[in-house]
C-alpha cells in the first residue's frame, strides 16, 4: 500500500540528448523554445520559466504555459513560484552575512546562539553541531525534508516544528556523531532559521528581506506569503495537472522562498563571484565569502558546500554550483559555473516538473560540454496521465483495452510502470470515485500478477467499496507474495480473519550485519545500507533514508516505493553485491571494501 511517494532510484536507459556543442546560443535557445511547450504538454505541467546565462550574458529568459489554467492566466517572467529547497541557498547567504558582520562564529556550537530551543539529549556531543556543519548538512541531524501546511492549518512555531509538530517528519535530533558523515537535513536549516531570529531580534523573513533579498534587487521575492506575493503567484498543480492547495511553511529557511525567474536570475548573477560586474549584482557578501560557500565541505563527498550543491560533470572539468528544490506542486533547479560565468535556472508549477527541467538541463550540459548526462536525460511521460484523460472522457469501463492498445502500439511513448498506475488508483480513491479506482487497481493486478503491492492496493479499494470477501482474497494473495506485508496481516485481523495459518517471514536479526555497507550502483550512485536496531535502512547519496523490509533471507522490499533489493553472497557466504529492482528494471552494485 503506497499512498505517498518519493523519488528513490530512477533506472532509465542511457540516452544521448542529441545536442551539438558547436551550436551557437541563438540556435540552441531556439530549439529549447520549441521543446519546452511540448514537454509541458507531455508531462501535464501547466507552466514553467527558464533563464540561461552564457559567458555572463542572458541568452534566454522566458516564461511558458499557465499560472492559472482555469482563468487562462499565463506565466510571465514576473510570476511567483515556490522553489523548495533552493530556499536553503538564500538562507545560507543570510547566515554568512551575520558571519561577515561578526555576529555569528561559523565554527561555534549552534547552541551558543539558542535560548528558545535546545537539541534533544543524545549519545553525541552537541558542542560539535556548529553553524558550518548545519550549513553543509554534516551536523549529524535527522529530518530530511518538510511537507507543507494548507491555508486552513495552524502553522507551528519554529520551536514546535523542531520538537516534532511539523506535519509528519518528527523532531529534529542528533542521530550520528557530528562532522563524521554528510546527511541532508532540512531540520538543520530550521535551527539556522531560529538562530537568525535569536541573533537579530527580527523575524527570519524580515531579516532576509532587508539584508539579502532587497539589496540583491529581489523585491518580488519573499519568505513571507502575503497578499502581494499571492496576487502575483502561480497556482500549484499535481501530477495530473489539477490544482491543489497552496502550501505554507514554518520551515521557511528550508523550503519556503517564493520568487520569480527575473528575481532569481539576479541571485544567479550575484553567485557569479568572478563576473567583471559582480559588484553591481552582489551588494551583500564579499566575493571571497561566496567562493568559500561553494567549496565542498569535509565529509560531504565533494557534493555540498555552505548552502550550495557541488557538481562536476563526468568526463569534464566543468564544475557547477547551485541547488535543486521540490515541494508538492513545485519543482525548481539552479546551477552556475563561476569560472565560465554560465548559469541555468528553471522553475515549474506542476507535480511532474522535475521531468521537464531534467531534460532541458541535460540539453544544456550537452551543449556546453559535449557530454551526455546519461540516465538523467530521457524520461517518458507516465501512462497514468494518459489513462486519466481516457477515463475522464469515456469512463473506466474500457480502461483495460485502452491500456493494452497503448502498450501494443505505443510502447516506447510512455512509462508503463506499476507505480504510475497505482498512483492513478489512489488519485481516484482520494476523490471518492471508487468505480474508477477499482478499475485502475484491477488493471494493475492483471498487468503485474507477481506484485504483492498491487493486490494490497486493490484490496484496500475493495474494502472501502464494501466488497469485504473480495478484499480478503486479495489481501491474502498480497501476503502470499510478500510474507513481510504486516499491514495486510493487521487488516485481516481487524476483519476477524484467522491468520494463524498464514506464513510470515522473520529474519534472524543476527544476520542483519551481513548486509551493512556501501554499494556502488553507478558512477554517481552509492547506496548505504545501515542497521538501526532490528531493521535495515537504505540511503542513496543525496536522497533520504528509507527502511527496507525482509521478504526472505537476502531479499528485501521498500515499502515507500515499488522497489525490491536482493543481496548476493560469494562462495564463503559473504555478501558481495546488491541488486535493485524497480519499474521492471534492475541495477547491480558491488559492495565497497572499506
Amino acid at each position: 500500500m503506497f499512498k505517498k511517494f518519493s523519488l528513490f532510484f530512477l533506472l532509465i536507459s542511457l540516452t544521448l540528448s542529441g545536442q551539438n556543442k558547436s551550436q551557437d546560443a541563438s540556435s540552441f535557445t531556439k530549439e529549447l523554445d520549441q521543446k519546452i511547450p511540448k514537454l509541458l504538454e507531455e508531462f501535464v505541467v501547466p507552466g514553467a520559466a527558464i533563464t540561461i546565462i552564457d559567458d555572463g550574458k542572458i541568452v534566454l529568459e522566458k516564461a511558458y504555459g499557465y499560472a492559472d489554467v482555469a482563468k487562462g492566466k499565463k506565466v510571465t517572467t514576473k510570476t511567483g513560484f515556490n522553489i523548495g529547497s533552493i530556499s536553503k541557498t538564500i538562507a545560507a547567504w543570510g547566515i554568512m552575512k551575520l558571519v561577515e558582520d561578526g555576529k555569528i562564529d561559523l565554527d561555534a556550537p549552534a547552541e551558543k546562539y539558542l535560548t528558545r530551543w535546545t537539541l534533544p539529549e543524545s549519545d553525541f556531543d552537541a558542542e560539535k553541531v556548529t553553524i558550518r556543519r548545519l550549513l553543509s548538512h554534516t551536523a549529524g541531524l535527522s529530518l530530511h525534508g518538510y511537507p507543507g501546511w494548507t491555508p486552513n492549518d495552524r502553522l507551528s512555531t519554529i520551536e514546535e516544528s523542531l520538537n516534532g509538530r511539523n506535519n509528519g517528519p518528527g523532531r529534529v535530533e542528533m542521530i550520528m556523531e557530528p562532522g563524521t558523515k554528510w546527511k541532508y537535513s532540512g531540520g538543520g536549516y530550521t535551527i539556522l532559521q531560529l538562530i537568525v531570529e535569536e541573533v537579530t531580534g527580527q523575524k527570519f523573513e524580515d531579516y532576509i528581506q532587508t539584508q539579502v533579498l532587497n539589496p540583491l534587487g529581489m523585491k518580488d521575492s519573499s519568505y513571507k506569503i502575503d497578499k502581494d506575493i499571492l496576487e502575483n503567484s502561480s497556482l500549484e498543480y499535481d501530477n495530473f495537472g489539477e490544482q491543489i492547495d497552496f502550501e505554507l511553511f514554518t520551515a521557511q529557511a528550508a523550503a519556503g522562498l517564493h520568487t520569480t525567474i527575473e528575481d532569481f536570475t539576479r541571485f544567479a548573477y550575484a553567485s557569479l563571484y568572478a563576473h567583471k560586474n559582480n559588484k553591481k549584482y552582489n551588494k551583500v557578501l564579499a566575493n571571497k565569502t561566496v567562493e568559500s560557500m561553494m567549496e565542498p565541505a569535509p565529509v560531504s563527498n565533494d557534493s555540498y558546500g555552505l548552502g550550495y550543491q557541488v557538481e562536476t560533470i563526468p568526463n569534464t572539468t566543468y564544475k557547477l554550483k547551485g541547488h535543486g528544490g521540490a515541494n508538492t506542486g513545485w519543482h525548481a533547479f539552479f546551477r552556475v559555473n563561476p569560472e565560465t560565468n554560465d548559469g541555468f535556472i528553471m522553475i515549474t508549477n506542476g507535480g511532474a516538473g522535475h521531468n521537464i527541467y531534467r531534460q532541458v538541463y541535460c540539453d544544456w550540459i550537452q551543449w556546453k560540454t559535449g557530454e551526455s548526462m546519461g540516465s538523467r536525460c530521457v524520461i517518458k511521460p507516465s501512462i497514468a496521465a494518459k489513462l486519466k484523460t481516457i477515463i475522464d472522457a469515456k469512463g473506466a469501463s474500457n480502461v483495460a483495452s485502452a491500456y493494452n492498445d497503448l502498450k501494443t502500439n505505443k510502447s516506447g511513448d510512455y512509462n508503463f510502470s506499476e507505480r504510475a498506475i497505482n498512483n492513478l488508483g489512489y488519485y481516484y480513491m482520494g476523490k471518492k470515485e471508487l468505480t474508477n479506482a477499482l478499475a485502475v487497481f484491477k488493471l494493475n493486478v492483471d498487468q503485474h500478477p507477481e506484485s504483492s503491492n498491487v493486490y494490497d492496493s486493490y484490496a484496500e479499494a475493495l474494502l472501502e467499496n464494501g466488497n469485504k470477501e473480495e478484499a480478503i482474497v486479495n489481501y491474502k494473495k498480497s501476503i502470499e507474495l510478500n510474507p513481510g506485508n504486516t499491514h495486510g496481516i493487521e487488516v485481516l485481523k481487524t476483519l476477524n480473519v484467522d491468520v494463524s495459518n498464514i506464513k510470515t517471514f522473520e529474519i534472524d536479526v543476527a544476520k542483519l550485519n551481513d548486509y551493512v555497507g556501501k554499494y556502488q550502483m553507478a558512477p554517481e550512485l552509492v547506496i548505504t545500507i545501515a542497521r538501526e536496531e532490528n531493521s535495515l535502512t537504505a540511503e542513496p547519496n543525496g536522497q533520504r533514508k528509507v527502511v527496507i523490509h525482509p521478504k526472505s533471507e537476502d531479499r528485501f522490499y521498500v515499502k515507500e516505493v515499488e522497489a525490491e533489493v536482493s543481496f548476493s553472497r560469494d562462495a564463503n557466504g559473504v555478501v558481495e553485491s546488491m541488486t535493485l529492482f524497480q519499474n521492471g528494471r534492475s541495477l547491480v552494485g558491488k559492495k565497497i571494501k572499506e
